[in-house]
């Protein structure tokens, strides 16, 4: 479940071309930008570089699937959108003020994780989307917050023998 806190008056939704046959889109689910434009849903094991909000749904409900099927899809690009989402929006634990990144793991593809809960040896470069601004743990829902995106990198701990 996604919930835009943030009015949509103020916000930009930019309407993105999509392969209608293979795309898979679910509100709070985030796909990759591709160099012409297009999303597509992110890849499991492939970080995608550019990441952008769905907002649209691929559902048996003829109205709000519509877009899809003709090819297009709503995305929200804007930064500084809060956004409520249960666990169908995220993967893991994540505490307020940690930031997040775009999942490309099996099973959690397009779904934000904390870099804090990154497993070990899974280094290397994340693109920042989000900061979690509120926790509800016992519903298990997060408020985030989009962040101008940013790459941080993550690197192995030096050991010292």
């Amino acid at each position: 479940m996604l919930e835009i806190l943030t009015p949509l008056s103020k916000l930009h939704r930019v309407s993105r071309s999509v392969d209608s046959s293979t795309f898979i889109a679910v509100p709070g689910m985030w796909g990759e930008l591709q160099h012409d434009g297009m999303l597509i849903n992110i890849v499991t094991n492939v970080p995608a570089k550019i990441n952008k909000l769905i907002i649209n749904s691929s559902s048996n409900n003829a109205y709000e699937s519509n877009d899809v099927e003709v090819g297009r899809v709503s995305t929200i690009e804007d930064i500084g959108v809060r956004c409520f989402v249960d666990n169908n929006g995220f993967t893991g634990d994540p505490a307020v003020g940690e930031l997040l990144a775009v999942s490309d793991k099996a099973g959690a593809e397009g779904l934000l994780f904390s870099i804090d809960e990154q497993p070990n040896g899974e280094f290397g470069d994340y693109e920042i989307v989000a900061v979690v601004e509120e926790k509800d743990s016992v519903a298990g829902t997060i408020v985030y917050r989009t962040l101008s995106p940013e790459i941080k990198t993550l690197i192995a701990p030096i050991t010292t023998p």
